[in-house]
C-alpha cells in the first residue's frame, strides 16, 4: 500500500510515478473499490480549458452543449476555472451571473482577442457588486469594466456574493478629467488625467508642485489644460531639472504634456 496516496499528497508532487494510482469507483454503484493509475488519468483532465465567445451575453453557468443540466448548491458551475476567448470585429459586452444561490467560490478568465474592440465586463442588473479597476459601484446601476486593447487579459472570481476582477482593466474613459481650482500637488492617482485648472483670476495664478520623480515610474505622465483667466506655474524639487521651454501656461486654452522618466520631468506644449 505504499502507492496509496490522497490528492493532497499531488499538490506538491512534481512527477508521477507509473505505480502511483488513486482509488474509486468504476460504476456509481456498490461493486467495491478500483484502483485507477494516476498517470492514465492525466489523459482525461484538460488543464486548460478555452472557450470563445463571439457575441455579447452572459457567461454560461451551464455547459453550452448541454443548456438543460440542472446545477445545485452543491456543484461548482461551468465557468469555474474556464479561459473565455472574446473574438469578433465588434464590441462584445459580457455579464457575470449571478451565482448567489449556489454558494460557491468562483475563478475564471477573459482575454480581448478581437482586433482592439472593447470588450465589457459587467454585472447583472441589481447586483452592482464587482470590485475591479474602473468600476464605478454605484447602487441600482450595472457595474463594468472593460478589456479594451487586443491580449488585455483578466482574472474575475466571485467570492462572499461578490465579483472581483484584476488584471488589464480600465474604465469606459481612458482619460479622466480633474477640475482643479488653485494650487495642486500631483500625486499617482492623477496619473493620465487631464487637469482643468479653472481658478478665475487674473491677478494671480496657481501652481502645480511635482514630487520627486524617483517616486514615479517612468512614462508616468498627465496633462494639464489652463481654462482659467490666470496662469498656471510648474514647480520642482530642488536639484531636480525640468526639460522645457519654461514653466508657465500663461495664457487662457494654453495646455501641456508633463511626463517623467524617473529621473526628471518634462514637459511639452505651450510653454512661455
Amino acid at each position: 500500500m505504499s502507492s496509496r496516496k490522497t490528492f493532497n499528497d499531488f499538490l506538491s508532487k512534481s512527477n508521477i510515478n507509473k505505480d502511483d494510482y488513486v482509488v474509486g469507483f468504476d460504476l456509481p454503484e456498490v461493486g467495491g473499490e478500483k484502483k485507477f493509475k494516476l498517470a492514465h488519468l492525466r489523459d482525461f483532465v484538460n488543464a486548460v480549458d478555452v472557450h470563445t465567445i463571439e457575441t455579447s451575453g452572459s457567461l454560461p453557468v451551464t455547459p453550452p452543449h448541454d443548456p438543460n443540466s440542472q446545477i445545485t448548491s452543491m456543484d461548482a458551475p461551468f465557468l469555474n476555472g474556464k479561459i473565455f476567448h472574446a473574438k469578433g470585429d465588434s464590441d462584445i459586452s459580457l455579464t457575470l451571473p449571478d451565482i448567489t444561490a449556489m454558494n460557491t467560490k468562483v475563478q475564471l478568465m477573459v482575454v480581448n482577442m478581437t482586433n482592439h474592440k472593447r470588450v465589457e465586463v459587467s454585472t447583472v442588473p441589481g447586483m452592482n457588486h464587482l470590485h475591479a479597476r474602473g468600476v464605478s459601484n454605484s447602487l441600482g446601476q450595472i457595474a463594468s469594466t472593460f478589456l479594451k486593447k487586443k491580449y488585455d487579459t483578466a482574472i474575475f472570481y466571485y467570492c462572499d456574493e461578490i465579483w472581483y476582477g484584476y488584471g488589464d482593466l480600465d474604465g469606459a474613459s481612458s482619460l479622466n478629467i480633474k477640475t482643479v481650482s488653485g494650487n495642486y500637488a500631483f500625486t499617482l492617482e492623477d496619473e493620465d488625467k487631464i487637469l482643468h485648472f479653472n481658478h478665475n483670476t487674473t491677478s494671480s495664478g496657481a501652481s502645480i508642485s511635482l514630487p520627486n520623480p524617483t517616486t514615479m515610474v517612468g512614462g508616468t505622465q498627465f496633462f494639464v489644460h489652463n481654462i482659467s483667466d490666470g496662469w498656471i506655474e510648474f514647480q520642482v524639487p530642488s536639484g531636480v531639472n525640468f526639460h522645457a521651454r519654461a514653466k508657465f501656461l500663461r495664457r487662457k486654452y494654453d495646455d501641456a504634456a508633463v511626463y517623467t522618466d524617473g529621473v526628471d520631468w518634462f514637459a511639452t506644449g505651450d510653454l512661455s
